[in-house]
């Protein structure tokens, strides 16, 4: 049984990644969990011959949490895109730290709790085929979420959580900005109106909703 990382020196678990390392690849033995101190992760998954991002996580965030079930396997592979440090630790030991610092576990459980809401909100949009609606969806999600202040959204989340290719959402961003519907900022988007932003989804769902009916005649 491991010791408690407090009683070992939680210093020790630390471990440093380059941007571009791999933390570890899809189908591996899940051994390892990694708790992000600095930098950002992404998933990655492989589907239909090409190369998905299936989450991006930053400080504070876990990954890899397949490791806390034994025999399990690494579902996706996960990829340093900027210099990370993570606590990377097994199952047991977490399981330790989690016993001596409550928070940690009480954090851990309201991460589980956004990514099944972010899943759902995939889930969504995979049964959207307007790319404009997509990023409309994530956009309202993000302020339910999130009301006060700009949305802390990189172009990168937004493409993962709109399952669209990153110039795909650069370029509804753009139109968004050009419109007046929205402001750009570093890593942050700014939302003036939500109502109007959502009278446009509406708008554009209808639409659709009446192109579809008609093609199905």
């Amino acid at each position: 049984m491991a010791e408690p990382a407090d009683e070992l020196g939680i210093e020790e678990y630390y471990r440093s990644f380059s941007a571009g390392a791999t933390l570890y690849y899809a189908g591996a033995p899940a051994d390892e969990l990694y708790l992000i101190r600095d930098g950002r992760v992404r998933l990655l998954k492989r589907y239909r011959g090409l190369e998905r991002s299936m989450g991006l996580f930053a400080s504070g965030d876990l990954v890899g949490e397949e490791a806390l079930i034994p025999g399990s396997h690494r579902t996706a592979t996960a990829q340093a895109i900027e210099p990370v440090t993570a606590l990377v630790v097994d199952g047991d030991t977490f399981r330790s730290l989690v016993r001596h610092r409550p928070e940690v576990g009480e954090g851990v459980m309201q991460q589980l709790v956004v990514r099944l809401r972010r899943a759902e909100e995939q889930i969504e949009n995979f049964l959207l085929p307007d790319p404009t609606i997509r990023v409309l969806n994530t956009l309202l999600h993000a302020v339910e979420a999130s009301p006060d202040g700009p949305l802390q959204l990189s172009p990168l989340e937004l493409s993962t959580r709109t399952a669209l290719e990153l110039d795909r959402v650069k370029a509804v961003v753009r139109q968004l900005q050009d419109r007046g519907y929205l402001t750009v900022g570093d890593q942050t988007i700014t939302i003036g109106d939500a109502s109007a932003l959502r009278q446009l989804h509406d708008l554009l769902t209808l639409k659709e909703d009446v192109r579809h009916g008609l093609s199905c005649r």
